[in-house]
């Protein structure tokens, strides 16, 4: 299908929505230093609905096999470029469990580098957390085995690999993961067919060079702003149409951008129902026109197409570190279309029209803390300025210290409550995620977040010249010697030093 004809379909309302240009790219690589990319005309193609992996049930544990390996993918027309992913040559399946399952992830690690795995918002023993120090050398094999103690939502994993972690997830080794319960999203009224009115969203945008190569730059300015890309995937493809099977669509969106911000909403505007954020459900139902989504966040929205009308999710633009600080780059902060929707032939099923979803834990509410508080953390976030900046390899630190992998940053107790204050006086914007928790978000500058981000959050933005705090569950496991991560999600400034470690005792 060409462009012109689904915009003839009815989305003329698209006009002057531009998608980015490889002239305005090459603008913005060369203020980073780096070279100009290449973008080809794309014609529309189908969506892509990844592979499902829903393990293999063995003596009461579900089994997922997952190998890492290189091989080379078609992500440009008529061109070849060379990827790695997790059981497929870029990007991975959907694996997909339930609370209260054990899960075992045999990975086998079939790259010719050093590379670790992570299971992005899970709560679990920290020596299956699959962070740096669960580092799998070429050819080496790892397990990693827990008992699924999170609530149902969309969750994410992904490359951990000390001071890699970027170029990794950016070459294709991530993936969505979904902890669901069907019978509970039945009785609710909310789409949970895989593939028939359930449907991944994973975002990325990727930069190529003319032979079709995926671009990376390490330089400094490029870690400023982060690694983004003037070409955008759904799922690894590029200009995708989904075709519902049903009028009345969940949609998983999904940020798995290194450091690109977006700000969606539909081309037509039609308002949606937010359901879910990154760990579970919220209370109630959100009617939203736009959504905005930093690197690791992820959000389940719920869309009627009962119009039967084609349309286009959208990015807006203006939203993001393209926009703040020095490193302000209008060549790449543009509107565009994430992809589209084509409902004509779509079943017609009944509205949403459910008003309560779920009951949260009562942790706190504007008199105070109906938990007791164990402490109360104090984290900035903090950027090297001036010459050190321009020419330093590192440069991003949280209290003044960048990362080491053998320094405990923190060390907290188990099963308590904790209060976390994020400060950040740098020039540009930080999503901030904390292994081993779902948290919830108490104010940002003294102030009462919006409804839509008042459910269990596993990664939050925190502006430049904001202070957010939020409250964390520490979680029921003990281990002295075994830490976890908390690190800013654009991934260059992790690999960059942005990241500490706590252990829970």
């Amino acid at each position: 299908m060409k462009r012109r004809d689904f915009l003839l379909g009815g989305l003329g309302v698209t006009a002057g929505i531009a998608t980015v240009t490889s002239g305005s790219f090459a603008m913005g690589q060369m203020m980073s230093g780096g070279n100009d990319a290449y973008r080809p005309p794309l014609s529309l193609q189908d969506y892509a609905l990844p592979a499902l992996d829903e393990g293999t049930s063995i003596q009461g544990k579900q089994v997922f096999k997952l190998t890492l390996q290189a091989g080379e993918s078609q992500l440009l027309p008529g061109l070849s470029t060379e990827t790695i992913g997790i059981n497929q040559n870029f990007l991975a399946p959907v694996l997909r469990f339930k609370k209260d399952q054990t899960v075992r992830m045999e990975v086998s690690n079939r790259l010719n580098e050093t590379a670790a795995l992570h299971w992005h918002g899970m709560i679990l023993p920290a020596t299956q957390d699959g962070g740096p120090h669960q580092a799998i050398k070429s050819g080496d094999d790892w397990v990693a085995e827990w008992k699924v103690i999170n609530e149902p939502a969309t969750y994410f994993y992904h490359s951990h690999t000390h001071n890699h972690t970027g170029e990794q997830v950016w070459r294709g080794l991530a993936g969505q993961m979904q902890i669901i319960d069907e019978d509970r999203d039945a009785e609710l009224g909310i789409p949970h067919q895989y593939g028939v009115d359930d449907y991944p969203v994973i975002i990325t945008d990727r930069a190529f060079d003319k032979s079709g190569a995926l671009y990376y730059s390490n330089t400094r300015m490029q870690k400023m702003q982060g690694m983004q890309g003037n070409v955008i995937l759904v799922n690894g493809v590029a200009d995708s149409v989904l075709k519902p099977k049903k009028s009345l669509v969940r949609l998983r969106l999904h940020n798995a951008s290194n450091a690109r911000f977006y700000d969606l909403h539909f081309s037509d505007n039609r308002p949606f129902q937010l359901v879910a954020t990154d760990g579970g459900m919220l209370e109630q139902p959100q009617t939203l026109n736009r959504i905005r989504l930093t690197p690791a966040e992820r959000a389940d929205i719920i869309v009627d197409l009962s119009d039967g009308k084609p349309v286009s999710l959208q990015n807006r633009k203006g939203y993001g570190n393209l926009n703040t600080g020095m490193m302000s780059n209008g060549a790449l902060d543009t509107n565009f279309d994430i992809f589209h929707i084509e409902p004509s032939q779509a079943e017609k099923v009944p509205a949403f029209t459910t008003a309560q979803l779920i009951r949260l834990p009562n942790w706190f509410n504007a008199q105070g803390f109906n938990v007791d508080i164990a402490t109360t953390r104090h984290l900035q976030l903090d950027m090297q300025m001036g010459p050190a900046m321009m020419f330093g390899s590192g440069g991003f630190f949280i209290n003044e210290k960048a990362y080491e992998l053998n320094t405990i940053n923190e060390v907290a107790k188990a099963n308590t409550y904790e209060v976390w204050e994020l400060r950040n006086p740098s020039i540009t914007h930080h999503p901030i995620h904390i292994h081993n928790t779902q948290f919830r978000i108490i104010d940002r500058n003294g102030r009462i977040p919006s409804a839509a981000e008042s459910g269990l959050k596993d990664t939050v933005i925190v502006h430049s010249e904001e202070t957010v705090r939020v409250l964390l569950p520490t979680g029921p496991y003990k281990d002295a010697d075994n830490p976890y991560m908390y690190h800013c999600h654009i991934i260059e400034h992790e690999d960059a030093g942005m990241m500490g470690q706590f252990t829970v005792t």
